[in-house]
């Protein structure tokens, strides 16, 4: 049977899926082309943070993340899809392509779908209620899906040298770093974009400022925001690959959106805690507790959390091309 083309509709539901992805200040670096059904997703280099993230892993991260969210918006129209990642070795920035085929989706992913607009990072205290064992064997098995490995860091000693890995590269931040960050956190003209971190999801200023809990502000009077306690104990994780390459940094973001909307089904709330991992020797060192795949790309803080507002999303007409590759 001949499948009918995607109608407007169809292509705007694919893209919002899309767009509703993660990642890091919420820089949304991304842009996105139709090859009749099959949609390109390319990194868009000016919105890559130059001392926060130099490589691009992140970025490549949060398009796999967006690649992952379109599959889900493909498997709502009843539509399964193939992911090549990097398909054209000669464009770096050409992060993936998706495919429709003839396959049925994967019958998850229609659920999957459903709770991708509730799916926020939450940078507010979570309660103290431990995540049931079971959900937490859920996001593990969201990780291995997606041929990754999520570790969850319950014991001692390992949870506490997590925490100080944090707490170090915490104090490492320079005056370089928190500007570059202050262009996309609360920025001044913060009322009129459709990108970064507005005052509204930074949450309130931990009491304790050498927990998980990141304090992207940090510094900065932010009218409105408080002081409070957060939770005694958060449940660390971190996602892991074999191999730190290009491809596998797509894949890890496409493992950590599957991780992070399983958990908004259960009622599982998170932020990132990456700090470390913006410093090579204490990435490293995030990773030495390893005993699968062993290469730290994401610090997770996951808890059962309460409603925070979503961060703002640019409109489509604005990562949507056709625009010149970048080779």
């Amino acid at each position: 049977m001949i499948r009918a083309p995607l109608t407007p509709k169809q292509r705007e539901r694919v893209l919002r899926a899309a767009t509703s992805a993660p990642s890091k200040h919420n820089t949304q670096p991304w842009w996105f082309r139709w090859d009749g059904d099959d949609l390109e997703v390319h990194i868009d280099p000016e919105r890559v943070l130059p001392r926060a993230d130099p490589d691009g892993r992140e970025a490549h991260i949060a398009c796999g993340a967006a690649a992952f969210a379109a599959r889900l918006g493909y498997a709502s129209l009843g539509l399964g899809t193939d992911t090549a990642l990097l398909p054209a070795p000669h464009e770096p920035l050409y992060a993936a392509r998706l495919r429709v085929v003839g396959a049925a989706p994967d019958p998850r992913f229609e659920t999957l779908y459903w709770s991708l607009p509730s799916r926020r990072t939450n940078r507010a205290p979570f309660r103290d209620t431990a995540i049931p064992s079971l959900v937490l064997e859920y996001l593990r098995d969201a990780a291995r899906d997606e041929g990754t490995w999520l570790r969850v860091v319950g014991r001692e000693p390992a949870y506490e040298h997590l925490l100080t890995l944090i707490r170090v590269a915490t104090g490492l931040e320079d005056d370089y770093l928190r500007e570059e960050r202050a262009a996309w956190v609360d920025a001044p003209d913060a009322r009129h974009r459709r990108d970064g971190v507005p005052a509204r999801s930074l949450g309130p200023r931990p009491q304790d400022p050498t927990g998980a809990v990141r304090d992207l502000a940090v510094g900065r009077d932010t009218p409105g925001r408080g002081t409070t306690a957060f939770e005694r104990h958060p449940t660390l994780a971190v996602l892991e690959t074999r191999d730190d390459t290009p491809v596998q940094w797509l894949v890890a973001g496409q493992a950590l959106l599957r991780v992070l909307v399983t958990g908004t089904r259960y009622g599982v709330a998170a932020s990132f805690a990456n700090q470390a991992l913006e410093y090579p020797d204490l990435r490293d060192e995030v990773a030495s507790e390893a005993k699968h795949f062993g290469t730290a790309q994401m610090v997770l803080r996951l808890g059962m959390g309460t409603e925070v507002p979503p961060t703002p999303r640019r409109p489509l007409s604005d990562v949507v091309g056709p625009r010149t590759r970048h080779v």
